[in-house]
């Protein structure tokens, strides 16, 4: 509940106009706000909740009364021709329910719209959990534009020393031609980026039922990872997760079917009341109908049997989502450590030592120690470093959003700039 008023504030207080009329790089928080509002299926899911408040309703009434009418030797032959002999009943009947049958299905509508509660639960944190990989999705093509403007910017230095090389004699056969051939690639890899990022932006607009996006960018900073919370700490956190608090409800949902189905031992009795009148005496009778069905008891057997196993299958189903949604957890806390010590060892240890390899390759080449051969691996090597650092911090803020998902908490806003 603090997680939804928080939102709730959030949505408040988000400037989501300045969104709407593209003047703003959007955040994560903002994003989660725009799908909480605007999401269709978030939207659709009101209309769910109110039928199911309906069928509470529903399910809560009893029988109804009946008004009935008979009309007995009416327009028959012979002494019956005509209506001098009619027989008219007016009658008020009603199936009388034993075991206050009405209110046991009023519990079970109930528990079955605490399951579709639970379920809403999980759709939003999926949708939420959605965009913010789509978000994060934005933010890491952005950061490939960059890498892919350094490495551009890279190139177009290199052909200028392979150009100087080549005015001078001193560059080798056809490194001209690999130079310009880098620049090239280097220009479609930033071209690509751009066709990439205007289809991740669409796609996270499309959370929040825009196919026109209002923002041109996203605002995060992936390379700043979250610290990663004790394991320990998430366990105890899981209870949150919609799927364990909806293995309760379940398992109320299941013994208040099996109140109902044991109450329908009882059988359910006819009743119907009502005036008798002999149109050819024109006096009025009193009449009164039991009916009771024979065997309710016995036909009733099957249909709690199965509902008792039904019942008794819960507690299993209950452990076994308890402990596949442990090893879950335990996997992600596992990969969310491993990747943030990749990512560390990447720029702290790696990254560093590419860029001095690379700087002392083009001095090196300039002065005629290296090959273009040479100087174009030590490239390669720092691009791919840093690709490798941009996968770790991407795959850190993804693992953290799957287990902010699993103990039902929303996005983090770890990647906030």
């Amino acid at each position: 509940m603090r997680f939804w008023i928080g939102i709730c504030a959030m949505i408040c207080l988000m400037p989501l106009k300045a969104i709407a009329a593209g003047q703003a790089s959007l955040t994560l928080g903002q994003a989660v706000a725009l799908v909480l509002e605007n999401n269709p299926q978030l939207q659709a899911a009101d209309f769910d909740a109110r039928a199911a408040a309906e069928r509470i309703r529903q399910q809560s009434q009893g029988t109804p009364w009946k008004l009935g009418l008979d009309l007995d030797r009416f327009a028959g032959s012979g002494e019956a021709d005509g209506t001098r002999n009619l027989e008219t009943t007016l009658s008020l009947s009603r199936v009388m329910e034993l075991g206050n049958q009405a209110e046991l299905r009023g519990k079970v509508a109930r528990h079955s719209v605490g399951l579709l509660r639970h379920e809403q639960d999980a759709q939003r944190l999926d949708l939420l959990a959605e965009a913010a990989k789509r978000f994060i999705a934005v933010a890491r093509i952005q950061e490939e534009r960059k890498l892919a403007r350094q490495q551009l910017v890279v190139m177009q230095k290199t052909l200028k020393d392979v150009e100087r090389r080549s005015e001078a004699g001193n560059a080798k056969p056809g490194e001209l031609s690999r130079s310009r051939i880098g620049l090239a690639r280097a220009e479609l890899a930033l071209e690509g980026t751009e066709h990439r990022l205007a289809n991740a932006i669409r796609q996270l607009a499309v959370m929040w039922g825009e196919f026109q996006p209002g923002f041109q960018s996203v605002s995060a900073n992936l390379w700043r990872l979250q610290a990663v919370p004790s394991y320990e700490s998430l366990e105890r956190a899981l209870s949150r997760n919609p799927a364990l608090a909806g293995l309760a409800t379940a398992e109320r949902l299941a013994e208040a079917r099996l109140r109902l189905a044991r109450a329908s031992r009882r059988p359910d009795i006819d009743i119907s009341a009502g005036l008798h009148h002999y149109n050819e005496t024109d006096d009025v009778g009193l009449m009164l109908s039991l009916k009771v069905p024979l065997g309710a008891d016995k036909r009733n057997r099957p249909y709690e049997a199965e509902v008792l196993a039904l019942a008794e299958r819960e507690p299993l189903l209950a452990k076994d989502k308890r402990l596949a949604l442990r090893a879950t957890l335990f996997g992600l806390h596992q990969e969310l450590m491993h990747e943030r010590h990749r990512h560390k060892t990447l720029m702290g240890r790696i990254i560093p030592a590419a860029e001095q390899a690379l700087a002392d390759y083009t001095r090196g080449y300039s002065a005629g120690r290296y090959s273009l051969l040479e100087l174009t691996q030590a490239q390669e090597i720092l691009l791919q470093a840093r690709m490798e650092a941009l996968d770790a911090a991407v795959a850190h803020h993804e693992n953290h959003i799957q287990l902010d998902r699993l103990v039902g908490a929303g996005p983090s806003a770890g990647v906030s700039p």
